[in-house]
């Protein structure tokens, strides 16, 4: 595959580009509008930021007034209850919302060791349930979810080698397959 970059650069892959789809111009706007407060707490909870921007998505499409169905309420459908015990004040404070949201990452992550797909499962499903299980609930509606975040988050975190040779010809070769 051949392509040219912005740049007017060549890239030669076999490897298909990987778009990152927003549903409006709204809520590009709202995903930058967060990085300030999103990179305070990712970086006090040390928690990955893209990480919380793709939970925010999800949760609220980066709406700080949404309320689910269930009552969880902000940019990181925080429960009441949860956002309580987590000192949220105003769950409808971007800051404190966010804060809350990383802060119960961070907490869920200690919980599941580091598991990411436990960890999302009980942001979604509530860990009482996760921990009982120790596993993703068979909920559609939770599997749906862990599996949505892993799709979106796995092309911005995992490390995919790039392996350089030439052909017979002496044409530059890139590839993620080795020799």
């Amino acid at each position: 595959m051949i392509t040219y970059t912005k740049t007017e650069n060549v890239l030669i892959t076999n490897i298909p580009p990987i778009e990152r789809r927003i549903a409006a111009k709204e809520t590009e706007t709202n995903y930058n509008s967060y990085d300030h407060i999103i990179g305070h707490y990712c970086q006090l909870y040390n928690i990955d930021q893209e990480l919380v921007k793709i939970i925010i998505e999800r949760e609220s499409n980066f709406n700080p007034r949404a309320v689910s169905k269930s009552g969880a309420v902000g940019l990181m459908q925080l429960m009441p209850r949860t956002a309580d015990l987590l000192g949220v004040k105003d769950v409808y404070n971007p800051s404190e919302n966010i804060r809350g949201g990383v802060k119960f990452l961070r907490n869920l992550f200690d919980m599941f060791g580091g598991d990411l797909e436990l960890v999302l499962a009980a942001y979604h499903a509530g860990p009482g349930l996760v921990k009982k299980l120790n596993r993703v609930p068979s909920i559609p509606a939770t599997i749906d979810y862990v599996d949505y975040i892993i799709s979106k988050y796995g092309p911005v975190r995992r490390k995919i080698p790039i392996f350089f040779s030439l052909t017979k010809e002496g044409t530059p070769f890139f590839t993620n397959l080795p020799k």
